[in-house]
């Protein structure tokens, strides 16, 4: 008989995952747009301070937990899709068009808003704080907020700015 592995002991190691994975990404774009001169150095060194702040502020560490896991299923998703498209048009580049990319970027900004919502959230309405073992209701501060005036106000204007580019498009 098979047993399950339990792998639970790897959230241990989530703090290091996500130390790793705000200094990764903040190396590589300081290296790639080269902000602070061409010093290795310093972009190392600046890298590793900003990955240090995230890892002091408890709720930045758990907004870069909540992320990293969706972010590598995304990746995967669309390493799948990449691969599948590519056996089946023999012809990559008819997939790999401006609209695929916003595509992609759009659902992680997605996923970046939707973990800032849930980790942020009991700070901007500390009445819809946490209980130990709850899970914030989504569903409920949505309807909360699609019966409110605010609501009203956003859809008029998302309405007008939506006529308006209708109207002065070419």
């Amino acid at each position: 008989m098979a047993e399950v592995i339990d792998i639970s002991g790897i959230f241990l190691f989530m703090p290091v995952f996500s130390f790793l994975f705000v200094f990764v990404v903040v190396y590589a774009v300081l290296a790639k747009t080269r902000v602070l001169g061409e010093s290795q150095r310093t972009n190392i060194l600046v890298s590793f301070i900003m990955a240090i702040i995230f890892m002091n502020f408890s709720s930045l560490e758990l907004y870069v937990r909540t992320i990293l896991p969706w972010f590598i299923v995304l990746l995967v998703v669309l390493f799948f899709v990449l691969v599948i498209a590519g056996f089946s048009t023999k012809e990559i580049d008819k997939i790999m068009t401006p609209a695929f990319a916003w595509a992609f970027i759009i659902i992680l900004l997605t996923i970046f808003l939707i973990a800032a919502i849930r980790v942020f959230n009991p700070i901007f309405h500390p009445d819809y704080v946490v209980v130990s073992g709850d899970k914030p209701e989504v569903l409920v501060q949505l309807r909360n907020f699609l019966d409110s005036r605010v609501f009203g106000s956003v859809l008029l204007f998302f309405i007008a700015a939506i006529v308006s580019w209708v109207l002065t498009k070419k």
